[in-house]
């Protein structure tokens, strides 16, 4: 015979739920992300520009360098325009599923985050909100667990780690805002269809969506179950991609539409580019 005093061990799943619900009010109070939020744009006298800008992969050589900065000068330098930042902001690319992606960034992935947050603090009084991406936020999470591109734009703004939904309040107008950098399903005849499956099917108190990831800029406007709807996604400044010229098209176009919003009214009204509604806005 063996005699000792081997220890025997207990697991109870009442104690084990005290303690994740303790972890899970400790990671929800660390947390800097929302799904919800209400923003207030613009002092209410005039009506406000909110432009969706994202794609813009840089640190990636195919990225237009010369146009992002233009485009940064234009939101500078523009009263009363406000910036929704849509996602893929870094090329990043960390995959590793080549050796042509990961030699095709002129920026190594350190650099393109010093890059971003240089950037940030350049136009951070312009911000509305931003959204998640899948080149930085996602390929960071998927290596570490973590994202240091989520880290630091949630700090500083709104940030929606998914799908947000964000009340804006230009004067005494509430316009209900839907935005992510990308929204399930798609059709090849209808750059505005992901927009509209997700009003329809998941949110159908949103007006107003904005949504980024397929390169391919376009709006819309229509009304939906009784609802005025417009629907806008942006463009890319990766305009010299060689996965898009094989397998997506030799077209891209570095168009961001924008949405002229009024203070006095409840009314949207869409745009091309900046400049566009610049001149319908008078300023």
């Amino acid at each position: 015979m063996v005699e000792s005093d081997k220890r025997v061990g207990e697991f109870r799943w009442r104690d084990a739920i005290k303690r994740v619900t303790a972890m899970q009010e400790l990671r929800s109070k660390a947390s800097f992300s929302q799904d919800f939020a209400t923003i207030k744009l613009g002092d209410g006298s005039q009506p406000v520009i909110l432009l969706g800008f994202g794609d813009q992969h840089i640190g990636s050589y195919g990225a237009n360098y010369k146009l992002f900065e233009e485009i940064t000068d234009e939101i500078i330098s523009t009263p009363n325009l406000y910036v929704a930042l849509m996602g893929d902001y870094l090329e990043m690319a960390i995959k590793l599923r080549g050796v042509l992606e990961v030699t095709s960034q002129a920026l190594t992935p350190e650099m393109q985050e010093a890059f971003l947050e240089s950037w940030l603090e350049d136009v951070k009084d312009k911000v509305a909100f931003a959204t998640w991406d899948n080149h930085a936020v996602i390929r960071q999470e998927s290596q570490a667990g973590t994202s240091n591109v989520k880290n630091m734009l949630s700090r500083r703004f709104v940030y929606h780690n998914g799908i947000g939904h964000s009340d804006l309040i230009v004067g005494k107008q509430t316009y209900r805002c839907a935005a992510s950098h990308k929204f399930s399903g798609g059709s090849m005849f209808n750059r505005m269809h992901s927009q509209g499956r997700y009003v329809r099917q998941m949110a159908s108190d949103r007006e107003l969506v904005l949504m980024g990831d397929i390169h391919q800029w376009g709006f819309s406007q229509t009304e939906d179950g009784g609802i005025e709807r417009c629907y806008i996604t942006g463009g890319t400044l990766h305009l010299n991609s060689g996965y898009a010229k094989r397998f997506f098209s030799l077209h891209t176009a570095p168009h961001y539409p924008c949405v002229v919003l009024h203070p006095d009214k409840h009314e949207m009204v869409p745009f091309k580019s900046v400049k566009q509604a610049v001149r319908y806005v008078g300023q």
